[in-house]
């Protein structure tokens, strides 16, 4: 039976959290694409062939970072359609709590010419929810002009997803893993994280990843920008944000 809202519990595995005994980043945006990938298989919603799913802006606010052995619930729904582009809200709560909420934008790819395909969604009114839905969605996020370079990533098969290119939770990984580990035991938290997903990446492909160097103040947390930059021609590949308390 179709439903509207799709709803997944996921525990905290050891393997999943990180140096702080927490799921971070990575297991949460992990999370969040597996239960709509859930959903969009319920809804039947079938593409015609050589079609495929592409995630085009992400945004992910966290009030709690949830511990090892816990489980979190994450509830998932469509926002009605606007033009080429889908929203999907998701809610994350522990027990009763909640503790984060993410919107995600996307659209459908033609896997052969790699360009965005003009949908039809009228046969799909049922799947859509009218009511409940998230009062923000992903912002359009320039290009830093006086950026630090932090490190350097080759596309490794692992990267790879589906539709032949990087995940688009890769872009996360990185990010992470290009920010020094001191910086990462500090006790500063990560509220937030938004991104922009620009071109796709390949096996083989090296990506730059650099940080803005001057953060914004946005209250009592300082705003971060990350981008990437294939090494081969410099062509944009995201951009991100992360607000982070001290």
């Amino acid at each position: 039976m179709k439903q509207q809202i799709w709803t997944e519990e996921y525990k905290i595995a050891s393997y999943l959290v990180n140096l702080r005994g927490k799921a971070g980043l990575y297991a949460i945006l992990n999370f969040i694409q597996d239960v709509g990938w859930l959903h969009a298989i319920n809804m039947q919603v079938k593409l015609e062939k050589n079609l495929g799913w592409v995630f085009t802006r992400q945004k992910l606010e966290m009030l709690e970072w949830p511990k090892w052995n816990q489980v979190i619930t994450i509830r998932t729904w469509l926002r009605p359609p606007h033009g080429s582009f889908l929203l999907r809200d998701y809610e994350i709560f522990l027990g009763d709590k909640k503790i984060g909420d993410c919107t995600s934008t996307f659209s459908v790819m033609d896997m052969q010419t790699r360009k965005l395909a003009v949908m039809d969604w009228n046969a799909y009114g049922a799947v859509w929810c009218e009511s409940g839905l998230l009062s923000h969605k992903p912002e359009r996020i320039p290009l830093a002009t006086e950026t630090l370079d932090l490190a350097q990533f080759e596309v490794r098969n692992s990267d790879i997803d589906l539709n032949n290119h990087v995940n688009n939770t890769r872009y996360a990984q990185w990010i992470l893993d290009a920010i020094p580990i001191d910086v990462l035991r500090t006790g500063a938290e990560l509220k937030s994280y938004e991104v922009n997903f620009l071109a796709e990446t390949k096996t083989g492909d090296f990506v730059k990843v650099q940080k803005g160097l001057h953060d914004a103040v946005d209250g009592s947390a300082s705003v971060i920008q990350f981008q990437g930059l294939r090494a081969a021609d410099l062509k944009p590949v995201f951009t991100a944000v992360m607000r982070v308390l001290a």
